[in-house]
């Protein structure tokens, strides 16, 4: 009896030393989140006065948990204000930030007049304009660079922008004018004009024409044969493969009809038309594709196996149906090879099939379509590098970007628009654009009329720092001569 009498006496006193210590815990917490509220915004502070009133009497009324929520929905609403209005580019700095300019410091070396003079560059005549073309403007980077130079601090530099593509044209227009702002001794705009149109459509005519008042040959000319950030994210355009979109493809939306020397098609034009074996040979000769005939093949069968007859829609469609040949192939070769079968997780790519294709069944639900989309979106590639050369080679061909550098040379223009002393800048990303760069600058060396002023056989290449932060440049190579 003594014994079971001091027990209780231990309960009861381990009992209150618990509830003493859960008090101020709770007493500690309440502090924490009390400080919380006091530390918010003055705005939301009082919108939330009832929140802090009732604190005061939390004891008796208010819940740790209840406390939580109040915080909880205080903080989230505070954000939400905070991040309704989206913020809009007011400098020409936040445009600059979608798109770097490849190789910006080799271009104005070699692109703009007497930079490789060893001269005295005050005792050149600095009152004659120098007159520059931009070919592939894009959304202007290396012709603000060139105009907001220091050889331009003593040279009135004029530029003529050229692209194909309307939407980015429109955006280098902004982005010079919100340059404007900042350029106190005379407007970036009235020095730089701006065509729609192509490189290739370069003339003495298009130069001396009213709208522009050129010579009929300027200083420099530049082309860029690079794409810029914005066509690659933007995925109504078609050109990436890691977002769902349409296949398009093209630089210039505006053109539907097809010219004497070059077609107007989209990419959906050429997966859902074309025979396996002129696709393939666009696979293999504008992208090195391995299993270009493959691949081929198997858009081909799957466009024919299709229950709607629209053929291939969208720009995730074709790359599962690349990537599934793909598949396929390495498991042949693997197969050939006798390698042993790593044993691992269920393959769960198979399953994304059913988005497109439900052979013998009812289509996907909606949501479990959209679902299924969005997984496949976000999932990691299987083989990245066979996507993306498909790509680029559908590119090239849609936009027809070897014939207008085969016309840009066959039609002379270098000769007919360059004057003594200037030069042409190149820059290819792609095997076969440099080939046709350097194979037609070797023609024109021969001719005795230029000279190369980039090493002939490497050019020039952006440098380990230039790719570290821009790693789209790795590919690029810059090729220049001048006219003698």
């Amino acid at each position: 009896r003594h014994r079971s009498i001091t027990e209780i006496h231990r309960t009861d006193s381990s009992t209150s030393a618990r509830i003493t210590t859960d008090h101020h815990h709770r007493s500690r917490q309440m502090n924490s989140f009390q400080s919380i509220l006091f530390r918010l915004p003055a705005a939301s502070a009082s919108r939330h006065h009832g929140a802090k009133s009732a604190l005061s009497c939390s004891k008796s009324h208010l819940s740790i948990q209840r406390v939580s929520e109040l915080v909880a929905n205080t903080v989230r609403q505070s954000s939400s204000s905070s991040s309704s209005v989206e913020p809009q580019p007011k400098k020409a700095t936040d445009l600059a930030s979608l798109h770097v300019p490849v190789m910006r410091e080799e271009v104005l070396k070699l692109w703009l007049p007497d930079q490789h003079s060893t001269g005295d560059s005050n005792d050149a005549d600095n009152s004659k304009p120098i007159h520059l073309i931009d070919g592939t403007v894009g959304l202007g980077g290396h012709t603000l660079a060139a105009v907001n130079s220091k050889f331009a601090i003593n040279n009135n530099i004029r530029v003529l922008g050229i692209d194909r593509d309307e939407s980015t044209l429109a955006k280098a227009i902004r982005r010079i004018k919100l340059e404007e702002e900042v350029d106190d001794d005379e407007s970036s705009s009235s020095r730089v004009a701006f065509h729609h149109g192509s490189f290739s459509e370069i003339s003495p005519r298009l130069l001396t024409s009213s709208q522009y008042s050129f010579p009929p040959k300027v200083n420099g000319i530049l082309i860029d044969l690079g794409m810029n950030s914005t066509q690659i994210d933007n995925a109504e355009r078609g050109f990436t493969f890691r977002k769902q979109g349409p296949l398009d493809m093209r630089f210039d939306t505006t053109s539907t009809m097809s010219s004497q020397s070059f077609k107007a098609i989209k990419a959906r034009d050429v997966i859902n038309e074309w025979p396996a074996s002129e696709m393939a040979t666009i696979f293999k000769n504008f992208a090195d594709e391995p299993y270009a005939i493959e691949i081929a093949a198997s858009i081909l069968q799957w466009r024919k196996s299709l229950s709607h007859n629209a053929g291939i829609r969208s720009t995730l469609e074709l790359r599962y149906v690349i990537e599934e040949a793909v598949e396929e192939c390495v498991r042949a070769d693997a197969s050939k090879e006798k390698k042993p079968k790593k044993e691992g997780k269920k393959n769960t790519f198979d399953q994304f099939r059913q988005i497109w294709k439900w052979p013998h069944r009812k289509p996907l639900a909606r949501k479990k379509k959209e679902k299924l989309l969005g997984q496949y979106e976000e999932r990691k590639l299987r083989h990245a590098s066979h996507v993306m050369r498909c790509f680029q080679a559908l590119r090239i061909e849609v936009n027809n970007e070897l014939q207008h550098i085969q016309s840009f040379f066959e039609r002379g223009i270098p000769e007919h628009c360059l004057e003594v002393g200037g030069r042409l800048v190149m820059i290819a990303f792609h095997p076969g654009e440099d080939n046709l760069v350097r194979d037609a600058m070797d023609c024109m060396v021969a001719t005795g009329e230029f000279k190369l002023v980039t090493p002939e056989v490497e050019g020039l290449r952006p440098t380990f720092e230039e790719v570290k932060i821009n790693g789209r440049s790795r590919t690029a190579r810059l090729r220049a001569v001048e006219r003698i």
